[in-house]
C-alpha cells in the first residue's frame, strides 16, 4: 500500500546524481542537496538520496552532454514511496502547480529552472549535475557539468 503516491501514479522518468538548489531568500538558509529527480504522471519529485552511478551508467543518464529521459534500473514506485517516507526533506511538485520550466546558463553551465506555486507562494528550484564534489565539512558540489536539459524540459512542458 502506498502512502505518498496515489495508486494510479507511475514513474515516467528518473535521473540520479542531481543537485537541487533553492533560489530566493529560502536558498540562503538551505544547502544544495544531491538526490534523485523523478517524474511521475502526476508529480515531479526530488528525493535527497546518495546513489552511486558507475561511469558506464552515467552515459545512460547524461551522456553526450545531454540529459536523457530514462528510468532508473530496478527503481519502482514502491521504492520511491519508501524513499519519500524515509526522507522528510523530499520535494513534491504537482504538475498542475508548475508555472515555468526553462534552461538557464549560470557561470557557463546549464541548469534546469522550475518555477511552481505552493501555498500561494512562488518557489524556484535549479537542478544541475555535479562534476566535482567536496565531502568535508559537508557534501557540496564544486563544479557542474554543462549539459543540455531540453529533453526533460520538453517532457515536462508536455505534461503541464
Amino acid at each position: 500500500m502506498r502512502v505518498n503516491l496515489e495508486e494510479d501514479e507511475h514513474v515516467i522518468a528518473a535521473l540520479p546524481k542531481i543537485w537541487a538548489i533553492v533560489l530566493g531568500l529560502m536558498g540562503f538558509f538551505n544547502k544544495s542537496k544531491e538526490g534523485i529527480l523523478v517524474l511521475t504522471n502526476k508529480n515531479l519529485i526530488f528525493v535527497p538520496r546518495y546513489l552511486y552511478v558507475s561511469p558506464k551508467e552515467r552515459e545512460k543518464y547524461f551522456g553526450e552532454d545531454k540529459v536523457k529521459v530514462t528510468q532508473l534500473w530496478d527503481y519502482s514506485e514502491t521504492q520511491l514511496d519508501e524513499d519519500i517516507s524515509e526522507n522528510s526533506k523530499s520535494w513534491t511538485m504537482p504538475l498542475e502547480s508548475i508555472i515555468d520550466v526553462t534552461q538557464i546558463t549560470l557561470r557557463k553551465v546549464n541548469f534546469m529552472r522550475i518555477k511552481f506555486s505552493s501555498n500561494g507562494k512562488e518557489k524556484t528550484y535549479d537542478f544541475g549535475i555535479a562534476k566535482s564534489v567536496t565531502n568535508y565539512p559537508i557534501r557540496q558540489p564544486l563544479l557542474y557539468y554543462n549539459v543540455d536539459w531540453i529533453a526533460w524540459i520538453d517532457l515536462l512542458k508536455s505534461r503541464i
